[in-house]
């Protein structure tokens, strides 16, 4: 290649392929063929804010999308986790109560449920941690669209802003810039964004993959089939609409013209109608039809399997998303129900228990400068999360007491399965006896201890 082709060709542009959404939620269609999926954390910046508007849609306007919102935010959080201290037996009970008042007063347990709300619906949710006057712990729950995905920005020495998430040179987050906003606010305005440090920031999301920045709706695979089943089933209500509005055509089949229904003058004679009881005789060369309209051939199966398939998109038992409990039996329940609550359970401990060790942290640290907490600042605490109802109470109690006589586990650890602390537990059932023997009422004999050593 010559001086003068170098030259020529040196400014001409590569060809630039075109910006697709590759998640088909943000697309708002199918396609007809499996595109590339480039990077996670490009295409979910891309289509996020998309995906995001349309579940809230479906959750707050589809009733299969909000009941399947309910089933997951009441199996992360239900009524809420309780702390328990890990250290002296002497300040753990004075520990617990403190921390029970402090979320009993800025109702932690709702709070938690509308970050698993957001979480499920929004795909992520930021808690910014403050004080409030007096010193104390006060959360701020902020809404995904504060933190702007468009926000993007170079600081220099390797600084940079991405997705409104600021990082060092090492791309590690050290603050984020929120948008402020107003409660009153119908309209987007600009507004400076805000600067809060990492280290008072939450930021909840499941990583899908390597370089994801941003959260994505745990809806995003199932928008489009939820979307479809939501006109499926209008159009078969429509469909039974029709069917139920009989209607009746009277035909000239000879074309006379004159209409022999004519009951007398001033009558109409179209005004026809069906009456119990009632025998017409038709004139001669006059006909009455009905009008038929087509049913759905297997329109209720078509609805089951779309229930099944966003289901499985959710990763939840399809019974439970339905409420359908015909052809369910224990082991079929039972073991829907235990892949699902390990679902649930790698969730909670990988996703929720280093959000709630960060509040705890936070917790202690102010109420040890506010000179509140007598404990040790640095305890570390076990979160009790609500447990789930059995299925079986009578199999599934025999089956921890036998775990329990084999030395499988604790009664540490098959108390923290029911949702409790065994300190709590142990002090209850102590204060029980003890009361029972001042009473003179007959020695409690169903406790394992008893019975383990009868045996």
């Amino acid at each position: 290649m010559g001086l003068l082709s170098r030259l020529f060709t040196r400014d001409t542009p590569a060809p630039r392929t075109a910006a697709v959404r590759m998640l088909e939620g943000a697309s708002g269609k199918r396609w007809s063929a499996t595109p590339a999926f480039g990077a996670t954390g490009a295409e979910v910046l891309a289509g996020a804010s998309q995906v995001r508007g349309r579940a809230r849609h479906l959750r707050h306007n589809d009733p299969t999308a909000g009941n399947a919102a309910e089933i997951l935010k009441t199996a992360l959080v239900g009524y809420g986790p309780t702390a328990a201290t890990l250290g002296d037996d002497d300040t753990r009970e004075e520990q617990d109560a403190a921390f029970s008042e402090w979320a009993e007063a800025n109702q932690f347990g709702a709070l938690l449920a509308e970050v698993a709300d957001a979480l499920v619906t929004d795909g992520e949710s930021l808690l910014i941690l403050r004080t409030d006057a007096e010193g104390a712990l006060r959360l701020q729950h902020v809404p995904a669209e504060q933190l702007d995905e468009a926000y993007t920005l170079e600081l220099g020495e390797g600084r940079y802003i991405a997705a409104g998430i600021e990082y060092d040179s090492d791309d590690l987050p050290v603050a984020y810039h929120f948008r402020p906003a107003r409660p009153t606010d119908q309209f987007q305005t600009f507004r400076a964004p805000v600067r809060v440090e990492a280290a008072d920031v939450i930021h909840l999301f499941r990583r899908l993959g390597a370089a994801q920045t941003r959260g994505l709706s745990w809806f995003a695979s199932t928008i489009l089939p939820l979307n479809e089943l939501s006109h499926l089933l209008d159009a078969l209500q429509v469909n039974a609409k029709i069917q139920s509005m009989m209607a009746g055509f009277v035909i000239d089949q000879n074309g006379t013209g004159p209409n022999p229904f004519d009951q007398g003058e001033g009558g109409n004679p179209l005004d026809l109608s069906l009456e119990p009881g009632v025998m017409r005789v038709l004139p001669q060369g006059w006909d009455v039809r009905f009008s038929t309209p087509q049913q759905m051939s297997q329109a209720v199966d078509l609805v089951a399997v779309s229930l099944r398939q966003i289901a499985a998109g959710l990763q939840i038992p399809e019974f439970l998303l339905s409420g359908d409990m015909r052809g369910v039996n224990y082991s079929s329940a039972r073991t829907a129900l235990v892949q699902f609550r390990a679902h649930i359970e790698a969730i909670q401990h990988t996703l929720l228990v280093p959000a709630l060790n960060r509040i705890w942290a936070r917790w202690q640290l102010l109420e040890s400068l506010r000179g509140s907490n007598t404990a040790d600042p640095a305890a570390k605490a076990e979160w009790h999360f609500p447990k789930p109802q059995w299925v079986d109470p009578e199999s599934d109690a025999k089956a921890t007491r036998e775990m329990l006589d084999m030395g499988l586990i604790s009664r540490r650890m098959a108390v923290a399965q029911l949702g409790y602390d065994v300190a709590q537990v142990d002090a209850e059932i102590a204060a029980d006896r003890s009361r029972e023997s001042g009473l003179g009422l007959p020695a409690n004999q169903h406790s394992v201890e008893q019975k383990g050593s009868k045996a």
